[in-house]
């Protein structure tokens, strides 16, 4: 897997990998490349809302366009969790993993190693 995912924290913009259950479910992993970060874009988003600033909530995809992305969130979560546990799973297979966001978490310790 590759990172499709940019870090929406705005001192980061860290590419990552995050699947499409991660967008569906409004997963922190859909919007920030780690919990820490996330925190800080929540904080960024508050005090922009706050100066009354418009903030796009969508992720930073560099595979999908805004659009795919509402018509993603617009899907059954089911039907989006069974495409993408079969989209990763020779992955989770492999690795042993139990679920998707382990899967996504071992995928993102990969890049990080191939770096």
């Amino acid at each position: 897997m590759k990172p499709n995912t940019i870090c929406k924290y705005s001192k980061c913009k860290k590419h990552y990998y995050s699947c499409g259950y991660c967008i569906a479910t409004e997963n922190w992993k859909a919007m920030a490349c780690c919990r820490e970060h996330y925190k800080l874009y929540i904080e960024e988003v508050l005090a922009a809302r706050a100066k009354g600033e418009t903030i796009d909530p969508l992720p930073d995809r560099t595979d999908m366009t805004k659009a795919e992305i509402k018509e993603l969130k617009k899907r059954p979560i089911r039907q989006v969790k069974m495409e993408t546990e079969a989209e990763l799973q020779n992955y989770m297979d492999d690795c042993d993993t139990l679920n998707i966001h382990e899967a996504v978490d071992q995928i993102n310790k990969e890049i990080d190693e191939n770096k």
